[in-house]
């Protein structure tokens, strides 16, 4: 058996190209367009009137859009880590960039608007008598650099992707992809991954079953998808079951949203919540097989967790989670534990949400009062054991989803650990 190709032996030499031949791929998990237009159609692919979209959504999607410009503008365009393009064999000198979207938008961003800004500016100020010698001096070295960064990326040096026709590119790209943000340090957020890992599959579907027949999940497909992304075979399923369920949800939902609000990358973290126990697949009617939540299920998540306001009103304290009955997704996985709990102590704090009436339930954070308070009755060392086991099933993609929220979490629960310590030690000697 020949062993996998190495990613780098997919790529042709280094080549400069024009800068404005080089579009951003509106296929990317990244930007997680609803509706990809695939690599055949040159005219959508190559749309020069979708890329402002697209470039927002990268911004969007990407915090460090902002850090990264500011680095180059003090470094220079120094192109160590490779902008990826693949030349389209219908349209040749066009290239769509399949790895380096994030770079290419901070680019443009420099190229253009930004230098136009700063320059306009500088005129302003050698045209006032008032400006001092040494803000003109400062502005003219900002200009500078910026036109330096433009002159360096005219002809922009990329590596492309050496796969001669769409299916040759299909078949390389989830390798390439893979292995840089899929299984390794540059890894998108789960929800990109999820996509992507769901376009596979839907391509593989297609080609066996046509584009008539309704997606659904089949154990070879999915073995082989799982084979493409490095992944086993029951993650690759969830993986598929929360980007799909996701999907329909938020198409069946976005109009019932209130006014302002907007479903967010990060609602898909409901769906991952709700596939880890069999008690939340069972109360959302989501099945082995199955691709989407019941009618049900989904009426109450809506009305759990999207149905009232979520942002913040002015004024409000920092720590304001809402009106909705679910705060944040991982109440679902909340929802789980307290029914593992009245399993082994003859409770009922999880009978309390009853999705077949979603409008009778309190929030869950007055039901969670009630379970820990009861909690609080075990031993010490119940609950040590307890959040043992709790930080055990985390998840490394879950960890890196929630970073924001959890390290100062994390920075809590240590220094708790620290006083306890310290006052046991303190009582014995």
């Amino acid at each position: 058996m020949s062993p996998t190709p190495s990613p780098i032996a997919d790529l042709r030499d280094p080549t400069h190209v024009p800068f404005d031949k080089v579009f951003l791929d509106p296929n990317n998990p990244r930007i997680a367009q609803e509706y990809p237009p695939g690599y055949r159609d040159v005219s959508k692919l190559f749309d020069p009137n979708a890329q402002p979209e697209l470039e927002a959504r990268v911004r969007d999607v990407y915090q460090g859009v902002e850090e990264l410009q500011n680095s180059i503008i003090k470094q220079g365009w120094i192109p160590i880590d490779p902008i990826i393009v693949w030349e389209h064999p219908q349209k040749k000198g066009f290239y769509v960039v399949v790895e380096g979207n994030t770079r290419t938008v901070a680019l443009r961003y420099l190229r253009g608007s930004r230098l136009e800004r700063e320059q306009k500016l500088l005129d302003k100020m050698k045209s006032s008598a008032n400006s001092a010698k040494h803000t003109v001096a400062t502005q003219e070295q900002l200009v500078q650099a910026l036109e330096k960064i433009k002159a360096a990326t005219d002809q922009l040096m990329v590596f492309p992707l050496a796969a001669d026709t769409v299916e040759k590119l299909e078949e390389k790209l989830p390798r390439l992809l893979g292995v840089r943000h899929i299984a390794h340090a540059q890894q998108w957020q789960p929800y990109a991954t999820n996509l992507y890992i769901l376009s596979l599959y839907e391509r593989a579907f297609r080609e066996k079953h046509g584009p008539d027949v309704e997606l659904a999940l089949e154990a070879p497909l999915i073995k082989a998808v799982a084979n493409m992304v490095s992944r086993t075979d029951s993650v690759t399923k969830k993986n598929l079951q929360a980007a799909a369920a996701f999907g329909e949800f938020k198409r069946a939902y976005d109009h019932r949203l209130p006014p302002d609000e907007a479903f967010r990358d990060d609602d898909h973290y409901f769906f991952e919540q709700i596939l880890q126990s069999k008690f939340t697949q069972e109360q959302f009617g989501i099945t082995k097989d199955s691709l989407e939540l019941s009618a049900e299920g989904a009426e109450a998540l809506f009305t759990w967790a999207f149905s009232k306001p979520r942002a913040k009103p002015a004024g409000a304290d920092d720590d304001y989670e809402g009106e909705n009955v679910f705060y944040k997704a991982e109440a679902v996985g909340l929802w789980s534990r307290m029914n593992g709990y009245d399993l082994k102590k003859s409770t009922s704090f999880a009978k309390v949400l009853d999705v077949s009436a979603p409008e009778k339930a309190p929030r869950i954070r007055t039901i969670e009062a009630q379970y820990l308070a009861h909690k609080e009755r075990r031993s010490a060392v119940d609950t040590l054991e307890s959040l043992r086991k709790a930080l055990q099933e985390l998840k490394l993609e879950n960890l890196v989803s929630q970073k924001q929220h959890l390290e100062p979490m994390f920075d809590e629960v240590a220094k708790l650990v620290d006083n306890f310590r310290k006052m046991m030690k303190a009582v014995s000697e």
